[in-house]
């Protein structure tokens, strides 16, 4: 660009000498050339900003899919909750009402002698223990504890069931800390 741009200034100017053309041209042709490519500081850099970002991502999808898994158990164990109550309240109430019979050959079932504990009523006296079972679905060990108070003249029979679960999903012995769903429903004889 600098040969034509210098060649147009002789057309427009002969009079102008070759010495200060040449004076011209070799003072504005000499720059710095920029180096073509990149070097091995710049390659190692992006290479580690990169490494950042996807160790980053690679975090957040375990904590999403770590949430998920959390959610659907949560929902399983509300479900068998709903089930289990809505069973027991059909029945009105029955203090035989035994989930294993009712169940056996729709879902894994079994008493058990581990459950979550049993909650207080409105006054904080302990509910009375139905039963403790243990549930198996989709390879997940739910504990439920049913319980009820009974009828009184100021309140109706409370029906609960509370389904836990071992942080594990596994079968043993609960810490007492597991993450727990407790569902209350209430029987009105009339």
């Amino acid at each position: 660009m600098d040969k034509i741009h210098y060649h147009n200034d002789l057309k427009k100017n002969p009079r102008k000498s070759a010495k200060s053309v040449v004076k011209n041209i070799s003072l504005t042709s000499v720059s710095s050339v920029a180096p073509k490519g990149f070097t091995l500081t710049e390659v190692m850099i992006s290479i580690l900003i990169v490494m950042i970002l996807v160790t980053g991502a690679m975090g957040y999808q375990y904590a999403s899919t770590r949430d998920v898994k959390i959610s659907e158990v949560q929902a399983s164990a509300a479900r068998i909750g709903m089930l289990l109550l809505e069973s027991w309240k059909g029945q009105q109430g029955d203090l035989s009402f035994d989930p294993v019979d009712v169940f056996d050959s729709e879902m894994t079932i079994q008493t058990s002698m581990i459950g979550p504990d049993v909650p207080n009523n409105s006054t904080g006296a302990p509910l009375v223990k139905l039963g403790s079972y243990e549930i198996i679905l989709n390879n997940i060990h739910y504990y439920v504890t049913l319980s009820y108070d009974t009828e009184s003249t100021l309140e109706p029979m409370i029906l609960n069931a509370t389904i836990t679960w071992r942080r594990d999903y596994g079968q043993g012995d609960l810490a007492g800390d597991e993450l727990f769903v407790r569902y209350s429903t209430f029987l009105v004889s009339y």
